[in-house]
């Protein structure tokens, strides 16, 4: 650990994804990239409406479900099951990122992962 870390407490996902999530605003249609961001959508307070995307097809779903409960054909693209939505719709890879290319995101967040040292 570097000596600048030492004595700090570590932030848990939970806390990160909480802190995502205190930045989406009514209305938002936000996409959540694989890994914490998909946790956010565990925190939106309630009268508030953020519509969730995901890369592999699905648009307005709701949290994640705990372990062993949700439908297995139904998860966001970090393979979690999530709750269904009213309104909530279904497309192919293709429309998906139609939506991410066409602009009609309010906006993305990215995992660790998906992100490098040149953007």
């Amino acid at each position: 650990m570097s000596d600048n870390l030492q004595g700090k407490e570590r932030l848990d996902r939970q806390i990160v994804a909480l802190r995502v999530a205190k930045e989406f605003q009514d209305g938002d249609v936000v996409n959540l990239g694989i890994g914490i961001p998909m946790l956010a959508s565990n925190f939106i307070p309630a009268g508030r409406e953020v519509v969730f995307h995901s890369e592999n097809g699905v648009l307005g779903f709701g949290q994640v479900t705990l372990p062993g409960e949700g439908d297995l054909d139904l998860v966001n693209a970090g393979g979690q099951t999530v709750h269904r939505q009213p309104g909530m719709c279904f497309f192919g890879h293709d429309e998906s990122f139609a939506i991410i290319r066409g602009g009609h995101l309010d906006t993305s967040v990215m995992g660790a992962y998906q992100v490098s040292e040149k953007g």
